[in-house]
C-alpha cells in the first residue's frame, strides 16, 4: 500500500510529512512525497526545494519512499495526479487553523485537493 503526502516548505507541509512518514512506517507502507512549484513551467524554473530534512531520516529508518517533483499552475490538480499515478489509498495535506466561517473560505488548493481527490484525504494541522 502507498500513502502520498502533499509538502509545502512550511510549518503545515512538515506537519503532514511528519504524520504521514509516521504512518507508512506504523503500517510498513511507502510514502510518496509530492512537492509542486506553482509557476508556469513553460516560461519558469521549478523552485528545488530541499528535502533532506526527511530524506536522512527516512534513510535511517529504513522508510520505502519516492520523491516527485513537478510545477504547474495548477497544484491541487498535479497532487491529485501524482497521488493517482503513484497508486495512493490515501492522500495527506497539512492545513491551517481556521475559524468557523473560515472553514467555509478554506484556501483554494485545499479546497479543490478535498473535493476532487479520488482517494480519501487526511488534512493535518501542526
Amino acid at each position: 500500500m502507498t500513502i502520498a503526502v502533499a509538502y509545502r516548505p512550511d510549518d503545515y507541509g512538515r506537519a503532514a510529512v511528519r504524520w504521514a512518514a509516521a504512518e507508512a512506517e506504523a503500517n510498513k507502507e511507502k510514502l510518496v512525497l509530492i512537492t509542486v512549484s506553482e509557476i508556469d513551467p513553460e516560461f519558469d524554473p521549478p523552485e528545488e526545494i530541499d528535502l533532506s530534512e526527511f530524506t536522512e531520516r527516512f534513510d535511517l529508518d529504513g522508510l520505502d519512499y519516492e520523491i516527485r517533483r513537478a510545477a504547474s499552475l495548477s497544484v491541487s490538480d498535479v497532487v491529485i495526479d501524482e497521488a493517482v499515478d503513484a497508486g495512493a489509498e490515501r492522500l495527506v495535506i497539512g492545513i491551517r487553523k481556521r475559524t468557523p466561517v473560515g472553514k467555509m473560505l478554506m484556501g483554494r488548493v485545499t479546497q479543490m485537493i478535498l473535493l476532487d481527490a479520488p482517494m480519501p484525504v487526511i488534512a493535518v494541522k501542526p
